[in-house]
């Protein structure tokens, strides 16, 4: 299954997604398998740029116009609490 976590402002730099720093954005990840994450973004359009690799939370970064357009494609919303309980293992993928 894939989710999307709640949009907030980040005052990070997301690694290639520099020009989202201090802007709203979230989350996409999947609780299966990475392939099905990468199918569903490529569905959507979203560039592989927007994949963070990273081994225990592997992950789309979305602006608040694409997270509408994964709930609209069927990600299930769900808070960054939950995100990381249901997605992110601790590198056990």
């Amino acid at each position: 299954m894939v989710f999307v976590d709640a949009l907030r402002i980040h005052h990070t730099t997301p690694r290639l997604v520099a020009r989202l720093v201090g802007e709203t954005w979230c989350h996409l990840a999947t609780d299966g398998a990475i392939d099905e994450l990468h199918v569903f973004a490529a569905a959507m359009g979203v560039p592989r740029l927007a994949f963070h690799a990273h081994p225990r939370h592997p992950h789309y970064d979305l602006t608040p116009e694409r997270r509408a357009e994964a709930v609209a494609a069927g990600a299930v919303e769900v808070t960054s609490k939950e995100l990381v309980k249901r997605c992110f293992r601790g590198g056990s993928r």
